[in-house]
């Protein structure tokens, strides 16, 4: 395909080939081939880059197959390069992904600034202490520059990434990939988790379940086997309605346009564009029934030329096609959608009056329900089809039917729901689906569990000068439960019971909502927007953008959001959660930040187990190294007031063989194998449970550090360090406080590495296990019988006989014990099990949230039923819609004709046919009469 850069248009890409077939999976997140066409003609309007994408070739897009007009060559015009551009830009957040706005990334910053004040603290100190000895002033400084490097442990980033890349390698273990190990300790954090449905939940292939054409003014009876309907519009838009195309001999495009036209089981064929013999005019695609199913009947129309095509949206919720059958000069638009789309844009007398009915019948049942529609473009000729508005086209439809598809559960959702469930994590879907099918789908997979009381969130906006209104009815209830009507003042006025359940409502309800009235929440009614997410569990009919939005409110609320998507539509909720797990094999998956070869949501308690590790982890290590380095400090702090200090090979041997050692196989601990808990590892340093924590070992190490470098000085053979004649920094003192120092690092690797219920047991790493008795082993040897090599190497000054080297070994052991008995049992026990509000901090917006509404007792305000959307005059119902609510309503009310003239209002099963009926004759005095 040759490409021509073209000024057409400021900022304006346009293809001037009928259609281009392209793959921008890991661009784009499309997981199927994607059709681009040329920009519509359109001079006042902007280049908008969500909307224009179907005309958009993106940097990195894959180009399957090309249609042009004989020679003519592609046409475009260039409008971001480099960085700016789609692939760009990707590559950009790969090098340079955003960071992770984390409580424990925060406080570790916070804790560094402390430790930057403790070690000031130090060098202040060290220089008035040693200026009062006469020390010289270079003396002074590199003693005071050595505190700096000793509270401030250089290799504390990288003992931070140590563990999280022991995380990331267990998780590719497990077919599930990251791309930012930055964001593996925030899965720990994970409190909410918001779910695709399709292809996500459920299976990604859809089985065709059958048809429901309609009648003259009804539906017929439901057909399961497609291949049996009979010659018509409806089959003709199902054959032609979709954006399928041939690649390698195959029918390729999305599951559900494949599953539908392969149901009918016609040909679809690609003609050259040069081959206008038949139609007279350029097709992309024709499509034509077997031949066995023509050999009864030859004046049918042999073949339907697909002209042009409008691509679905998912904002429009519809896609439709320009199409001219065999033999005829007429252009017959086909719209595919969702029902309620496709019924809004039909003329009112082609709906079926009972089509909400049947709507709500199948989609409760989880059925995926597509309704079709079909318009015949009048004095339309070919050279204006390409630059005919949408808007023009996809209108006043004639309504044709539904097409109903099966969509199952993946055998792992229910049990990896329940998972999650019982960990307390607040578990949401958001989806593009009908409403109906969302709940279906959700409560069977468990997402809203049997106790859960579901309420339905509309906001109707008439489009008048009056503000939008919102209306919350129980789930299920479009219509009233208990009406009773009574003629006052010569008016019929429908007077709605007030049931118990409309007044007493239930503590434990949850929201479902569509993405339309989300937006009109969002516009409107923040406030209340805030309350509907805390309490949301279906959000359906959403488009990308609104899922992007539902995200960034929830972590808006303080919460952690995982996003788990198949990559197709959910590229920008999963780039905006703090941990996007996409299950697309495309390369969509460079969008998320975990991509899972597991089709199936089973990876979702993988990546928080693992999360929690890491975090659990980091939390570790963090301490470890703070702790490491301030007892550190202790030990130069104590052994500079003789003018003493540990050697450069005792700070060798502590850095590298006891810190790097440990600190290199701490992560290697795995996750807990058991059930997630209820309640996610701390992320904060600063809380109040790692200060004690912290606090209370480096009590136990200067208390016993002091205890030893007294103690030396006790026995006849000691004798004082003279630091004048100073030839090494040997010493009874440095050696008691070296040695007894040894076991306290040991015993720090131990006590903060932490089991279940977030890692294994500390004994299941082996090769930590190993380097702490081998160390141990080494600490002891040092202390007690080292030899002369040794005590040369590291500059000792051994004590002489083996009571004070035993009692050093006691002592290291005693405050091994000890450090143990205040971590499990104080701060663990005592403090977080005891007292967990003391460490828990302060309230999470959405904590303070939902307590406000365990005490709203009167919200929501339960309404019976939602007002009509666009009442229609009587003087524009058709005859027939006219006879059918007469007829329904002199069924529906019993009683005895007065002859009076009432004034009513009549709703239909649906907010798009709403009718108001003026001076209508009834037959009714007073009623009390269920309506349904």
């Amino acid at each position: 395909m040759g490409l021509q850069s073209s000024a057409i248009r400021d900022n304006v890409p346009r293809v001037s080939a009928p259609y281009g077939l392209v793959l921008s999976g890991y661009v784009m997140g499309e997981c199927v081939p994607v059709t681009k066409t040329p920009i519509p003609c359109q001079a006042a309007v902007m280049f908008d880059s969500r909307e224009d994408a179907p005309h958009t070739l993106f940097c990195g897009t894959k180009v399957i197959q090309t249609r042009t007009h004989g020679s003519t060559l592609v046409k475009a015009v260039v409008i971001r390069t480099g960085y700016m551009t789609a692939k760009g830009s990707l590559v950009r957040s790969i090098l340079y992904p955003p960071p992770a706005d984390f409580k424990f990334d925060q406080d570790s910053y916070k804790f560094i600034g402390v430790l930057a004040i403790i070690a000031a603290i130090g060098l202040i100190y060290t220089v008035i202490m040693k200026s009062e000895k006469g020390i010289s002033p270079s003396d002074i400084a590199i003693k005071a520059l050595d505190i700096i490097t000793i509270v401030i442990p250089p290799a504390l980033p990288a003992a931070m990434t140590v563990g999280k890349l022991y995380a990331q390698n267990r998780l590719k273990a497990l077919n599930i990939f990251c791309m930012n190990s930055r964001v593996i300790n925030v899965c720990g954090s994970i409190n909410c988790v918001c779910f695709d449905k399709t292809g996500t939940l459920t299976e990604d292939g859809l089985d065709m379940w059958g048809v429901i054409p309609k009648g003259s003014n009804q539906f017929k009876s439901p057909l399961r086997d497609v291949s049996q309907l009979s010659l018509g519009p409806l089959l003709f838009g199902m054959v032609s309605c979709h954006s399928n195309t041939i690649i390698d001999n195959k029918v390729s495009g999305d599951p559900l346009d494949i599953k539908m036209f392969e149901s009918t089981r016609w040909i679809l064929e690609e003609p050259e564009f040069t081959d206008t013999s038949r139609y007279g005019i350029h097709v992309s695609s024709v499509v034509r029934p077997p031949e066995s199913s023509l050999a009864h009947n030859t004046e049918v129309p042999m073949e339907i030329g697909i002209i042009h095509q409008y691509q679905f949206s998912s904002t429009l919720q519809r896609m439709s096609v320009i199409t001219r059958m065999l033999g005829t000069q007429e252009f017959i638009v086909f719209c595919k959608g969702s029902p309620e789309m496709i019924i809004s844009l039909s003329l009112p007398h082609t709906v079926p009056p009972n089509v909400l009915s049947i709507l709500e019948n199948y989609t409760e049942k989880g059925y995926r329900v597509i309704a079709l529609g079909m318009r015949t473009l009048d004095d339309l000729i070919f050279s204006n089809v390409e630059d005919i508005k949408r808007e023009d086209v996809e209108k006043q439809l004639e309504f044709l039917g539904l097409v109903v598809l099966e969509n199952r559960l993946k055998p792992e959702t229910k049990d990896v729901i329940s998972i999650l469930r019982k960990a307390d994590i607040n578990v949401v879907m958001i989806t593009g689906d009908n409403i109906l099918t969302a709940l279906s789908v959700a409560r069977e997979c468990g997402i809203i569990q049997s106790g859960e009381h579901i309420i339905d969130v509309s906001v109707v906006d008439d489009e008048s000068e009056k503000d939008p209104e919102v209306y919350f009815t129980h789930s299920g209830r479009f219509k009233p439960q208990e009406v009773s009507s009574e003629i006052i003042n010569g008016q019929m006025k429908l007077l709605f019971d007030k049931d118990p359940e409309s007044i007493n409502i239930p503590s434990n309800y949850r929201f479902a909502l569509t993405g339309k009235s989300w937006q009109l929440l969002k516009e409107h009614f923040p406030e209340v927007l805030q309350r509907v997410v805390v309490k949301g569990v279906v959000f359906a009919r959403m488009s990308s953008d609104q899922k992007q939005q539902l995200v960034q409110e929830f972590q808006e609320l303080g919460y952690y959001v995982a996003m788990c998507g198949d990559g197709a539509n959910d590229c920008g909720a999963l780039k905006a959660a703090h941990a996007g797990i996409s299950l697309s094999e495309a390369e969509s998956s460079v969008a998320s930040p975990f991509t899972s070869r597991e089709p199936n949501i089973s990876c979702v308690p993988i990546v928080i187990r693992e999360g929690r590790a890491a975090l659990s982890t980091s939390f570790g290590i963090f301490k470890f190294m703070v702790a490491y380095s301030l007892t550190e400090f202790l030990s130069a702090i104590i052994l500079y007031n003789i003018e003493s200090n540990l050697s450069d090979l005792e700070f060798l041997f502590i850095d590298i063989c006891l810190i790097v050692n440990f600190a290199f196989f701490y992560g290697k601990t795995e996750a807990y194998s058991g059930p997630l808990v209820k309640t996610p590892p701390l992320s904060s340093l600063l809380s109040l449970a790692p200060m004690v924590s912290l606090t209370l070992q480096l009590l136990v190490n200067i208390l016993f550090q002091g205890t030893c470098f007294y103690l030396v000085r006790l026995y006849p053979w000691y004798h004082a360090f003279n630091y004048e004649s100073l030839t090494s920094y040997a010493c009874y003192e440095n050696y008691a406080v070296f040695c007894v120092s040894l076991f306290q690092y040991i015993t720090l690797a131990v006590v903060f590495s932490e089991g279940a219920p977030y890692r294994k047991p500390i004994y299941t790493n082996k090769t930590l296990t190993i380097s702490l008795m081998a160390m141990t082993l080494i600490s002891i040897y040092i202390t007690v019988y080292p030899a002369q090599w040794v005590i040369r190497w590291l500059e000792l000054q051994v004590a002489d006989g083996y009571g004070f080297r035993i009692i050093t070994v006691a002592i290291g052991f005693a405050g091994f014990f000890l450090g143990i008995f205040l971590e499990r049992f104080f701060v663990k026990y005592a403090l977080l099990s005891k007292f967990p509000k003391l460490s828990s901090g302060p309230k999470i917006k959405y904590e303070k949230l939902k307590e406000e509404l365990v005490n709203y007792t009167d919200w929501p305000p339960i309404t019976s039923k939602l007002p009509p959307m666009l009442p229609t005059p009587a003087s524009e119902i058709p005859p027939e819609i006219l006879t059918e609510i007469q007829f329904q309503i002199s069924n529906e009310l019993e009683g005895r004709c007065i002859g009076e003239t009432l004034n009513l209002q009549i709703c239909f099963e649906s907010d798009f046919l709403c009718t108001e009926i003026v001076s209508l004759e009834m037959t009714e005095a007073k009623i009390h009469k269920s309506v349904s």
